[in-house]
């Protein structure tokens, strides 16, 4: 920015590093592997007191974790699915968990 004289800076001067920002020339963060992402969501699935003693399938494609089974409420399907929106490197999540219907 340029000084205006009186002590002032210019507003409409054109920052010279307006593009160059630190971080574009760094190397990109870590990304988890398709099997470590699935190995992390399993785990968080089995010590969740909602999901534990459900038998839930998980599949990861693409960093998108997919998760199908049956679970015995609306509350469990949801634990299931921010546990897997927790865990690092997923992009997206399929619930395709169905809640049981009650006898």
């Amino acid at each position: 920015m340029m000084n205006i004289p009186g002590g002032g800076v210019d507003p409409w001067q054109y920052p010279g590093d307006r593009y160059y920002y630190a971080w574009y020339n760094q190397p990109p963060p870590f990304k988890p592997t398709d099997a470590e992402i699935k190995s992390e969501v399993v785990d968080r699935l089995r010590v969740n007191p909602h999901t534990k003693d459900h038998d839930l399938q998980v599949d990861v494609k693409q960093s998108v974790v997919i998760l199908t089974g049956e679970v015995s409420s609306a509350v469990a399907k949801r634990a299931a699915g921010d546990d897997c929106w927790d865990t690092a490197g997923v992009v997206d999540v399929s619930n395709q968990l169905t809640v049981a219907a009650r006898s």
